[in-house]
């Protein structure tokens, strides 16, 4: 490859790595560097593909930390290599490695809210130090109020703590102001309501996950759609039957009639029933388990998730491969017909979901502590009612907060009251929780909060 200019050859890395040519979009970047060795993109572009995409070439890993380093070097106000960088040595599980440049870069730029951010995952996510990662993730919060990753982060370290619900108020606050990785802070919020029981609103978050593409939690995700929509069932409270004339379906709407996906399928069995078994046949052999499955999930007319993790439209796409041809296009219309039809009833299920005024105004109160209208917030707080187990952790977690403002500004008796709501909602929630994790956090929120009532005189 022969370029006139390093810009020109780093534009051509880039297209070439869109396309998927990571080999030659390296050669771009390497081009890149000949010309000027000091080109801070193309540095940063070849240490990542080094690093992720050919981190399995001999000495690539090596070699890209080493064009990241000077990416850094090259471009120190740059977050795009200082990420990188931190991304790889994670991988090679050298966090310290990872801090160095980070700890330098905030020495030179103490309210860089990016890499407080970076240096509070690496710590509180990645390095066994979630304390000091919370730490810094306030920082990161202090010079960028609305900072969706660092919310994220802070969701991710408070899960590890077992402190749930401040884990639920930084996940719903990534989302609400945007995030990197939404799907994560979906999956996240699904898992929390799963485990309390709250199966519809954990539905919604496991369903959002995989529509936004939850990447390594992908499998996770579907398979809490179909647990949550499992024990709905069970109860008496997940209805997927559907009007007979809804679950119609047509191998071909152009040409043919409607037919319901019964006869479809039965007309699959005679198919295959009249095919010589063939051991060696793996394509006739997942085509039957495929069938199987597909009659299972549908039996009694009832589109449910009845086979290990797998739902019917999976099933019936499995059943596809089978198939060449006009079949196997039929089989997939069929199963795009039943995916559909399943996700409306999903939709009409969450539709149905009873209003949650609690929840509204306690998302209210952190919104106006957020945007630092403090005053309006302990009003907000105070006008809430509760008795829900999982509203009153909000609800104290927030009373603490506000409190610890007010007793910064010196509002030592406003501050006394919200610690003593803190304090009364955490004792409460301790006295529900079983022993173990959980039991064990509440009763450090309720230590934590004896200890400020005592520093401000009381008990």
């Amino acid at each position: 490859m022969s370029f006139k200019t390093a810009d020109e050859a780093c534009a051509e890395g880039e297209r070439r790595d869109q396309r998927g040519d990571h080999e030659g979009a390296l050669a771009a970047f390497e081009a890149a560097l000949k010309l000027d060795p000091r080109h801070p993109a193309a540095l940063n572009y070849a240490g990542w593909l080094l690093t992720t995409r050919l981190r399995d070439r001999p000495g690539a890993m090596g070699q890209g930390l080493d064009l990241l380093r000077d990416a850094i070097a090259a471009a120190p106000d740059d977050t795009r290599p200082l990420y990188n960088f931190a991304d790889a040595c994670v991988a090679l599980g050298q966090v310290a490695e990872a801090l160095a440049p980070v700890d330098a870069a905030l020495e030179r730029r103490p309210d860089w809210a990016e890499a407080w951010n970076l240096r509070g995952w690496l710590r509180g996510v990645k390095g066994g130090e979630p304390r000091g990662g919370l730490d810094d993730l306030q920082q990161a919060l202090r010079f960028r109020g609305w900072y969706g990753d660092a919310y994220l982060n802070r969701g991710r370290i408070c899960l590890a703590l077992a402190e749930h619900a401040a884990a639920e108020s930084a996940l719903r606050q990534a989302l609400r102001i945007g995030c990197f990785r939404p799907a994560e802070a979906h999956h996240r919020l699904g898992e929390l309501h799963e485990r309390r029981g709250h199966l519809r609103r954990a539905l919604g978050h496991f369903r959002r996950a995989v529509e936004l593409g939850a990447g390594d939690l992908a499998q996770d995700a579907t398979g809490g759609v179909v647990r949550c929509g499992n024990a709905l069932l069970h109860r008496g409270r997940f209805f997927l039957h559907a009007d007979e004339e809804t679950r119609r379906m047509t191998t071909d709407r152009q040409t043919r009639p409607a037919r319901p996906i019964a006869a479809v399928l039965a007309d699959v069995r005679g198919e295959l029933a009249r095919v010589a078994e063939d051991p060696a046949d793996q394509l006739l052999t997942v085509g039957r388990m495929g069938l199987m499955a597909a009659e299972t999930c549908l039996s009694e007319h009832a589109l449910q998730p009845r086979w290990a993790d797998q739902s019917p439209a999976l099933a019936i796409e499995l059943l596809a491969t089978a198939f060449t041809g006009e079949r196997y296009d039929a089989l997939r219309r069929v199963a795009e017909d039943v995916r559909r039809i399943w996700l409306e009833l999903h939709d009409e299920l969450l539709a149905r979901e009873e209003p949650d005024p609690e929840a509204s105004a306690l998302a209210e109160v952190e919104r106006l502590a957020g945007e630092r209208e403090f005053a309006a917030a302990v009003a907000a707080l105070r006008a809430i009612e509760t008795c829900d187990e999982v509203h009153l952790l909000r609800r104290a977690a927030a009373a603490e907060l506000l409190g610890d403002r007010a007793r910064l500004h010196g509002d030592a008796a406003g501050a006394l009251g919200l610690y003593r709501l803190a304090y009364g909602d955490f004792a409460r929630h301790a006295s529900y929780a079983t022993s173990g994790g959980e039991g064990m956090a509440r009763m450090h929120d309720v230590n934590r909060l004896t200890g400020k009532l005592a520093e401000l005189g009381d008990r």
